[in-house]
């Protein structure tokens, strides 16, 4: 099971009821202004340059479980309807599907019950793992020597997790990786502040990971 899988509650309960598929009616008139297609290369831009991001599969969650975005949820298409009262009305909602066209249903569907600002790709799952592979602006973390792993951790950190534990006195060490194991030593006021507790460990799984391209458990050691 993923770090991510741990906190997914939306795909694996029954959702009693299956979405609407009457809403691809509605394409021609169903996206709106706020509501933006993307390529792959900027849907991956966006996913790891956003603050707040949920990014969700709307693939059956058998293909969900033979691969899929790192960081992202897991949201067959046909518990959609179901489950909108359980999306987050704040942050960026980021959707695709495998290309087959259920994400135009979705985008119909979001829209009209007021969730009006989000995005998507149409090119599919394939597409996005193909521009991580290939495009020079994202991390293929697969393909890293240990050391260019340690390196890019470090300037991950440094650059978006760092700053915000130094608000409260401290700071983290890296004190080893094994595959997708960071294990980490909180350092000063941290170790024993707010910063140190399982929802700050989600926020720097969820950065590492997005950064990464790959699925990171961040364990916290005593030194």
């Amino acid at each position: 099971m993923s770090a991510q899988e741990d906190t997914v509650i939306l795909s694996r309960e029954s959702a009693g009821a299956s979405a609407a598929t009457d809403t691809g009616a509605a394409l021609a008139g169903g996206e709106t202004a706020s509501t933006v297609a993307l390529t792959p290369a900027q849907f991956l831009e966006k996913r790891r340059s956003s603050q707040s991001v949920y990014v969700f599969d709307l693939r059956p969650s058998e293909a969900y479980d033979a691969g899929h975005l790192p960081g992202a949820y897991s949201l067959p298409f046909e518990h959609m309807e179901a489950n909108l009262h359980r999306l987050p009305f704040s942050g960026d909602l980021m959707f695709y599907d495998g290309g087959e066209g259920t994400v135009h249903q979705v985008v119909a569907l979001l829209n009209d019950n007021g969730f009006n600002d989000h995005s998507h790709i149409v090119e599919g799952f394939a597409a996005l793992m193909e521009t991580i592979r290939t495009s020079p602006d994202e991390v293929n973390y697969d393909s890293l020597t240990p050391a260019e792993r340690a390196s890019k951790i470090e300037q991950i950190l440094d650059s978006k997790v760092r700053e915000f534990l130094a608000r409260d006195g401290g700071g983290m060490e890296v004190m080893g990786i094994e595959e997708g194991k960071v294990m980490v030593s909180y350092q000063g006021a941290c170790g024993s502040c707010s910063s140190s507790t399982a929802g700050t460990l989600r926020f720097i799984q969820g950065v590492l990971t997005i950064s990464l391209n790959h699925e990171i458990e961040v364990v916290p050691v005593d030194t």
